[in-house]
């Protein structure tokens, strides 16, 4: 088995508990900026410093301590926001358990989790009222067994003028508890600061995505936290008074820890007003570093492609792109000079991305650090609270996740010693998880008796011990002759097709129960037509004539048994989670539900337009 175990660049604090972890963040950087966001997208921005960031964690906390809820289960659901991090980061200061949920879950997935749970307090977003007012009423008429006992609504003042809040002591505002809370410290009350936070055992209930019945509850600890913002911290360079742009879910760990590290490095977070405002935010708040998911600098970098085309300027910067990767190798970085107008069309002053989630092509990463653009690559998993290895300005080994952080061991379980042998990810540190939530047996099934947690992911070990993976175990195709296709892989290479942003590939089962390798090709109508020379939108079969000459390029490109067989394109998007992964047994389950409502196969499908039938 080939181990490789991170050490660190820069030097950093380690703190105990997420509480002292906020407490000394907020102290120390007290009048600087901590959080810059808007309530609404026309609304004025909005402003919150560390120390009053600090001070509201500090009287929310005071208030949870003197209730009978200290200790108990206290969930938050909604959109980014200020008042939910502050919440969140106030549950888990006082020694209670945390349960972040997902925004986008409809009211009966909510529900069933928070009985799952046994929740006793629900902070919950102002867009959420209605919704907390029709689990409120399920409750008393004892049509869910669910046991919230208060509902605390994160900024009353959001509520619609055609919406009530209820006089009822369930309901209550967290500006309310926060007042509460001012009391009692006024009053000397010093429980906050001297409550005992127990780092070592779970104080996070985080479900993963799925089916409600079927999501794990991932039992996750301070310590768990704490280190794995402890080795980011002596990875990746992020000064005070950087500007972060935020814009994965906070409910989501990979988003929940990174802004963890933001934080305490004394940067501020700038909360984006949503997908349809990225460009805009970043022009407006010049944000220097971004955590994010590959779709969306993928879209940006279409973007800016775009935007170069237009101005006639793509021979000048395909002259440029490597004058500048030759000084910059004999030590004048001129990049960000030379290529300003580009970088300004992203605020100007980005100068690091961090991309989780899934993979990026090579060719994204190559654009935005050609333009001068730090774009590092990172993985890991919700039971791994989450960062396992990260690509760095030391080690930086294209197409890999790069090494593990400091303090972390990353191995190939596999009995071959050699570099750039294939088999499942296993990890250990103080960063993975307790276990699943009241299910010892799915525990027992990927965390082995050794400690070694066992990803579900297969990769190799290069000889930088740099990590790359191939793809999930269980997504790998496996052939009637034995051969290993990953999905994943291939659709990297189909999704260097231009005018192909994204790909889905299965093995569909053919009438003599083999296996066919199938994909599904997302496309850009528009961007086919330029890649044509046309000034319009390109036909069905023009279309088809252009992907099928790129697939058969693909397929050179492959060894023989990978090959896809059939493909089919649509402009219905994927089935995604809400951290933008395609959810892929449900996209399989459904393409293959129309393709035989239809009466069709795959085969009569190929090269077609799966929106047509």
């Amino acid at each position: 088995m080939r181990e490789v175990t991170g050490t660190p660049i820069f030097n950093a604090t380690y703190h105990n508990n997420i509480r002292d972890l906020m407490m000394h963040t907020c102290d120390s950087f007290a009048e600087r900026d901590a959080f810059i966001f808007r309530r609404n997208p026309k609304d004025a921005e909005e402003h919150r410093t560390f120390y009053e960031y600090g001070q509201a964690i500090r009287n929310l906390g005071t208030y949870i301590l003197n209730s009978k809820y200290a200790g108990d289960k206290l969930a938050v659901v909604g959109a980014n926001s200020y008042e939910w991090s502050m919440c969140y980061t106030a549950i888990l200061s006082t020694d209670s358990i945390g349960v972040p949920l997902d925004r986008l879950l409809p009211e009966d997935e909510l529900i069933s989790l928070l009985e799952r749970s046994k929740a006793k307090i629900l902070f919950y977003q102002e867009k959420h009222h209605s919704m907390m007012l029709s689990v409120a009423k399920k409750q008393k008429e004892g049509l869910t067994k669910s046991c919230v006992e208060k509902f605390v609504c994160m900024y009353k003042e959001g509520i619609g003028d055609k919406e009530v809040f209820p006089e009822d002591e369930m309901f209550t505002d967290v500006y309310t508890l926060i007042a509460e809370g001012q009391k009692l410290r006024d009053n000397g009350d010093d429980s906050f600061d001297k409550v005992q936070i127990n780092s070592e055992e779970p104080r996070i209930i985080l479900f993963t995505s799925g089916t409600t019945s079927m999501s794990k509850g991932v039992l996750l600890t301070h310590k768990n936290i704490c280190t794995n913002v402890y080795s980011i911290s002596q990875t990746l360079l992020v000064m005070p008074g950087d500007r972060a742009f935020s814009i994965l879910p906070l409910h989501h760990t990979f988003e929940n820890t990174c802004d963890f590290f933001i934080l305490s490095m004394g940067a501020c977070l700038c909360l984006s007003d949503g997908l349809r405002y990225v460009v805009k935010n970043l022009k407006e708040w010049h944000p220097e570093v971004s955590i994010s998911v590959p779709l969306l600098y993928e879209n940006i970098h279409d973007k800016i492609q775009d935007g170069i085309k237009a101005s006639g300027k793509e021979k000048l910067i395909k002259i440029m792109v490597p004058i500048t990767k030759f000084l910059k190798k004999c030590g004048l970085d001129i990049r960000r000079a030379v290529f300003k107008e580009i970088l300004d069309n992203i605020g100007g002053d980005m100068r690091m991305v961090v991309i989780g989630g899934a993979g990026i092509d090579k060719r994204y990463v190559d654009t935005f650090t050609n333009f001068g653009i730090d774009f590092f690559q990172g993985y890991g998993l919700t039971e791994t609270a989450p960062v396992i290895s990260v690509t760095s300005e030391l080690c930086n080994v294209h197409g890999s996740v790069g090494r593990p952080m400091p303090g972390i061991t990353a191995a190939i379980d596999t009995e071959d010693m050699a570099p750039n042998t294939v088999g499942e990810i296993i990890t250990k540190s103080d960063c993975v998880m307790k276990g699943y939530y009241e299910n010892e047996e799915a525990t027992r099934e990927v965390i082995d008796e050794r400690g070694w947690f066992h990803t579900g992911d297969m990769g190799y070990i290069d000889k930088t011990g740099s990590i790359h993976i191939t793809g999930r175990v269980k997504s790998m195709i496996v052939l009637t002759n034995g051969k290993k296709a990953f999905p994943e892989e291939i659709e990297s290479l189909i999704t260097e097709i231009k005018g192909v942003p994204e790909a889905f590939v299965w093995a569909a089962r053919n009438k003599r129960e083999a296996f066919d390798i199938t994909a599904k090709l997302l496309i850009d109508r528009e961007a086919i037509g330029r890649e044509l020379g046309l000034d319009r939108a390109p036909t069905d079969d023009e279309v088809s004539e252009y992907l099928s000459d790129q697939m058969r390029d693909v397929n050179h490109r492959m060894p023989a048994y990978k090959n896809v067989h059939y493909f089919m394109f649509s402009e219905t998007d994927m089935l995604k989670t809400t951290t933008l992964k395609i959810k892929r047994p449900k996209e399989q389950a459904a393409i293959e539900e129309k393709i035989a409502a239809a009466g069709l196969e795959v085969k009569n499908l190929n090269a077609k337009n799966l929106d047509k039938i």
